[in-house]
């Protein structure tokens, strides 16, 4: 099991990374290649100025199909859907907060990637 520490402690399966052929994946790039976002700019964030994204108690933090599907993206350098994050506007800890994209976001800070392609998309709370 590969573990990996951000302000969150999360485990991606070896199994998981094998199926992916990514467990010697070192990145040549500051972040995954994406594609534009068709509403808003992708630029280039610091993974470190993005918030890890939780999921709610009992549901399973990672699908194996997307998650593997996601490593081979990264590894054969093909376009993936920037993620979407948006800027709450009062200070937290982190500036961004990932609204979609939680596989690319874990999926990012396992193979070693220092920054995310993002789209920021504008603020809103879950419920408005």
């Amino acid at each position: 099991m590969a573990v990996f520490d951000l302000p969150v402690r999360f485990e991606i399966p070896d199994a998981w990374l094998r199926a992916a052929r990514v467990e010697s994946f070192k990145p040549t790039a500051r972040a995954f290649a994406a594609s534009p976002d068709p509403e808003f700019p992708t630029q280039l964030l610091r993974l470190a100025d993005v918030a890890p994204p939780w999921r709610a108690p009992g549901v399973p933090w990672f699908d194996e199909p997307r998650m593997v599907r996601i490593l081979r993206g990264f590894r054969d350098g093909d376009l993936l859907p920037p993620i979407r994050v948006d800027e709450p506007p009062v200070a937290t800890l982190f500036r961004f907060h990932v609204r979609e994209g939680f596989h690319r976001y874990y999926a990012s800070a396992a193979v070693g990637f220092p920054d995310l392609p993002v789209a920021v998309i504008p603020y809103w709370r879950p419920g408005e």
